[in-house]
């Protein structure tokens, strides 16, 4: 995608942020439906693609989300939602998340 394209993108439009979070998770996940309010694992995803995800979803808005903050967010609505929070612009996809950043991220969900 060119500058131009990301540029293009309006991140304060809540079903255009969210339009663009599904999109991109479909192409991820090979799929052609997904829901918002369902988790990325709980609908074919695993830690490749979620790193795929955050590469491409860098790629598309400028951003610089990273892999844990997308995995604790969770869902479409959630991923769409740290886009609007987000204003930083990318430089990096996934650097600074560890192994024992995303093993706590996930003990921490697990119901008790």
């Amino acid at each position: 995608m060119s500058d131009q394209q990301t540029a293009d993108v309006n991140l304060a439009d809540a079903d255009e942020r969210l339009e663009i979070v599904r999109s991109v998770w479909r192409e991820v996940l090979g799929v052609t439906d997904v829901a918002d309010d369902v988790t990325f694992f709980d609908q074919g995803g695993d830690s490749l693609r979620l790193v795929m995800l955050v590469e491409r979803l860098n790629q598309t808005t400028g951003r610089a989300l990273k892999t844990i903050d997308l995995f604790r967010a969770g869902t479409v609505r959630g991923h769409s939602d740290l886009l609007r929070t987000s204003d930083n612009p990318a430089t990096t996809g996934f650097r600074g998340t560890t192994r024992s950043d995303l093993i706590n991220a996930a003990r921490s969900r697990k119901p008790q």
